[in-house]
């Protein structure tokens, strides 16, 4: 969906919910809109965060890596001489966010874990999931697991959402994923905040859900 972070979304820009989040969230020492997006910046302008500098046409791809982009952020800050014990990660392709789920993640890291993810319950447990091959010759993902038979007794699934990333920035260097060994989960049941906006179809369905939502309030 070419132009959707700044398409209007609820009544204002979608990328401006993931900044008003940014800005007044206190765990934060600083905020920054990476973008090689002229309009996305002066919308970042508006909600008082100026872009420093914009994302070079290299990391603008659509295969660019987030890894990729946050690296480039993160040095940029280094030759401005500012360095960063944790760097988290608020996609605009999630507009809905809980301050306790950031307070939750920021508690675990402060315990020493080197990095925290959103995740959501999957609905089908992976356990009774199979791999098919070419043929349509079915064999389970998880063959040793056929003991379990009732749901009750599978272990906790989830999957991680995008709604939240937040890892130390060492680490992060090091290993180049969100998810290193050792990585913690805050468990995201709220069908809000686990939206993910992809395509048309993601639109209109954030659209319906947050509409449903206030209308319950």
């Amino acid at each position: 969906m070419p132009g959707k972070n700044t398409r209007f979304f609820a009544g204002k820009p979608l990328v401006q919910w993931t900044l008003e989040f940014a800005c007044a969230y206190q765990g934060f020492d600083e905020v920054l809109l990476s973008t090689d997006c002229k309009d996305a910046a002066v919308i970042a302008s508006a909600c008082g965060k100026p872009v420093p500098w914009m994302r070079p046409s290299e990391l603008a791809g659509d295969d660019t890596g987030t890894v990729d982009v946050i690296l480039h952020a993160l040095s940029e800050y280094q030759v401005r001489g500012q360095c960063f014990d944790r760097v988290a990660v608020l996609q605009p392709t999630t507009p809905f966010r809980r301050a306790d789920r950031w307070h939750e993640a920021k508690r675990l890291l402060e315990l020493g874990v080197p990095a925290v993810v959103g995740v959501s319950a999957v609905e089908q447990h992976p356990y009774w999931t199979y791999w098919i091959d070419g043929r349509g010759a079915m064999s389970p993902c998880f063959p040793d697991n056929k003991t379990i038979l009732r749901s009750q007794e599978l272990p906790a699934a989830a999957a991680i959402n995008g709604a939240l990333y937040w890892i130390d920035t060492s680490v992060l260097a090091r290993v180049r994923t969100f998810t290193p060994e050792g990585v913690h989960a805050v468990l995201m049941n709220d069908a809000l905040e686990s939206i993910d906006i992809d395509t048309e179809a993601d639109w209109m369905h954030a659209e319906q859900a947050f509409l449903a939502a206030e209308a319950l309030k």
